[in-house]
């Protein structure tokens, strides 16, 4: 059912306005009156339609289909001491985002039935068995123990919708599940070491059923389940040793380059496997706190692990290649300019 209430809340939201800021880049419409037009009280002319699309960057389309998204339970963490407005920002670029997804995928007639790769492996209460599930999952994935590329892409190919937005500080990733169709969402601000720990991390919420004492506790299975899969135990043991008494920088900057891990989780990887002992981890925590985004510490060098969904400009290229939809009608799905699509569509030629 087409709600425009709904829709108009819902992109206002998404720019984290509230309504006199938008009625003051509308700029002939008051407050009350878009706070009747959001309450269902009055429909707006097709002149204040298009005055309303014009400042929320909008397809006037926006306003006439009908929300497919129903987002399940998001679970912000407690550390992420976000604003409510930040937090609903977050929410509405989300529900745009998957709208647009799902929307796509219908007119592709694509439809979800994901599989727990884990099977009965998923239950875990030890830290033992998340390093079993982090196993298998490679196993099954077929990921073996080498580094992996690009964390996005392999979640994708593994029916996992990912969504890459820049957000605050504050906020690292969440899980969520539409109908279906499991959800990641991470932070485009956070280095990309950062971000496929937190790929992976949100990844545990979704394929592992939990037992612990508590929330800290959960966060911190789900911590080492993203550790164990970037870099596995064979892997940690054969980079590093059984038993060390120190580690030095050279060392964890050369496999945060090669694999893709920071350096605080090499060493949160070598204290969980008992290569090095509790003294010296916090030693080593208290040593690098100044300096917990790593600036000067190295990157990962892989080139294909970038901030995009593959998988979403794929499908707008395929509705366009099988005359689906129009190239507008695939821009505004893509949430770009007609001329934007058509540069990444067919750079030669346009």
């Amino acid at each position: 059912m087409i709600n425009f209430p709904e829709r108009l809340r819902s992109a206002r939201k998404a720019k984290g306005w509230s309504l006199q800021e938008l009625a003051s880049q509308v700029g002939n419409i008051s407050k009350q009156a878009l706070g009747k037009y959001e309450q269902g009280l009055m429909k707006p002319e097709s002149d204040t339609l298009f005055a309303l699309t014009q400042a929320l960057g909008l397809n006037p389309s926006y306003f006439l289909k009908p929300a497919r998204v129903d987002l399940g339970a998001i679970s912000f963490r407690k550390k992420a001491s976000l604003k409510v407005k930040e937090r609903a920002v977050l929410e509405e670029q989300i529900r745009d985002y998957l709208d647009r997804y799902l929307e796509i995928e219908e007119l592709l007639n694509i439809e979800h039935e994901f599989t727990n790769p884990l099977g009965r492996a998923a239950k875990v209460s030890s830290y033992e068995e998340v390093e079993q599930a982090a196993t298998l999952l490679l196993t099954k994935w077929k990921l073996g123990i080498n580094p992996i590329p690009n964390v996005i892409e392999t979640l994708e190919d593994n029916g996992i919708c990912v969504f890459v937005l820049p957000g605050p500080a504050s906020f690292d990733g969440l899980a969520t599940w539409v109908g279906k169709l499991p959800v990641v969402v991470l932070n485009a601000n956070n280095t990309v070491d950062r971000r496929r720990f937190t790929a992976l991390h949100e990844l545990a919420h979704i394929l592992l059923t939990i037992t612990a004492a508590d929330e800290k506790e959960e966060e911190r299975f789900c911590h080492r389940f993203a550790n164990a899969v970037l870099l596995p135990q064979e892997v940690a043991l054969r980079e590093l040793g059984t038993v060390r008494t120190s580690i030095s920088y050279g060392e964890l900057l050369s496999v945060k380059k090669q694999y893709g891990i920071s350096v605080q989780a090499i060493m949160r990887r070598a204290y969980d496997l008992a290569i090095i002992k509790e003294s010296y981890y916090r030693y080593f925590c208290i040593k690098i706190s100044p300096n917990r985004k790593e600036e000067g510490f190295g990157r990962y060098t892989f080139e294909g692990e970038t901030l995009q969904s593959y998988r979403f400009e794929q499908l707008l290229f395929r509705l366009v290649a099988e005359s689906i939809v129009t190239e507008s009608k695939a821009a505004a799905l893509g949430g770009m300019s007609v001329s934007a699509f058509r540069e990444k569509i067919d750079p030669v030629l346009s």
